[in-house]
């Protein structure tokens, strides 16, 4: 919906507002108009940070799974120096 700006601050002249105060108002209205927030912006931006969101959970994942295969490679080797040492000492 187009928002006719002198028109606006011409209805509010005839009103008895001075030249000044029509434009504030004109300007205030503008700007509050450009800050409204539409159900389609918001489910955009919704759905960018349940990507980013997703993004950040994937990286943790494989992290996690890194540090599993370290630790499983730790306690392997442990208990096959300890085989070997039994073996050694038997």
């Amino acid at each position: 919906m187009a928002f006719d700006t002198l028109k606006a601050a011409q209805r509010l002249r005839d009103g008895g507002a001075d030249e000044p105060l029509a434009e504030a108002v004109v300007d205030v209205v503008v700007d509050a108009s450009d800050a409204h927030v539409t159900g389609e912006h918001f489910d955009q931006r919704m759905a960018l940070q349940d990507q980013r969101i997703d993004a950040r959970f994937e990286a943790l994942r494989a992290e996690m799974y890194r540090m599993f295969a370290i630790q499983g490679g730790v306690i392997l080797g442990g208990v096959g120096v300890i085989v070997a040492l039994v073996e050694t000492l038997n």
